[in-house]
C-alpha cells in the first residue's frame, strides 16, 4: 500500500456562517478539501467536527443544517464559533476520494489525540482510548506520558 501524504492548501478562519445563505457562504470554493468547526477564545481552540467534501461549499452548506453538530458548537461554554477550510492538492496517481479520506482521518486522528473532544459522528463525540505510562527518569526522552487514539 502506497502512501498517500495528502496536501492541504489552508485558508484563513471565518466566523460561522449563520445559515446556509449567510453571504459568506459565497467565499468559500466548491473544490475538493477539508473543513473545520470550532470555538475559539484567544489562543484556544475547541475542535467540534473535520469533515471532508467534493464539493466544499456545498458540504458546509449542509452541515449548517446538521442539528447535532450545530447544538454542539452552541452549547460549548465560551469563544468565537468559527469555520476553516482547506482545499486539496492532489499528486500525480493519486485519486481525490482516497487523498481527501486520508486527510480527513489524519487530521481527526491528529485532534483526538491532542484531546480535543472531536464530535464527528452524528453529533456525539468520538470515543476515544487513552494509554497512560508511569514513566521512570531512564524512559521520558522516548516514552510518551499518555497517547490518545480514535476507537
Amino acid at each position: 500500500m502506497m502512501a498517500l501524504n495528502p496536501l492541504l492548501n489552508w485558508r484563513k478562519p471565518i466566523d460561522l456562517p449563520v445559515g446556509k445563505t449567510d453571504p459568506v457562504i459565497k467565499s468559500i470554493p466548491s473544490t475538493p478539501g477539508v473543513y473545520i468547526f470550532f470555538r475559539e477564545y484567544g489562543t484556544k481552540v475547541q475542535i467540534f467536527y473535520v469533515g471532508k467534501a467534493m464539493k466544499l461549499q456545498g458540504r458546509i452548506k449542509g452541515q449548517l443544517n446538521n442539528h447535532g453538530l450545530m447544538t454542539a458548537i452552541n452549547n460549548a461554554k465560551n469563544g468565537k464559533r468559527r469555520l476553516v477550510w482547506a482545499e486539496l492538492k492532489t499528486k500525480p496517481g493519486q485519486t481525490v476520494e482516497s487523498s481527501l479520506k486520508a486527510a480527513e482521518k489524519l487530521m481527526i486522528r491528529h485532534y483526538v489525540e491532542e484531546g480535543q473532544p472531536v464530535h464527528n459522528v452524528q453529533g456525539k463525540r468520538i470515543p476515544v482510548q487513552t494509554l497512560t505510562n508511569n514513566l521512570i527518569k531512564e524512559v521520558k526522552h522516548f516514552v510518551p506520558s499518555s497517547v490518545t487514539i480514535d476507537l
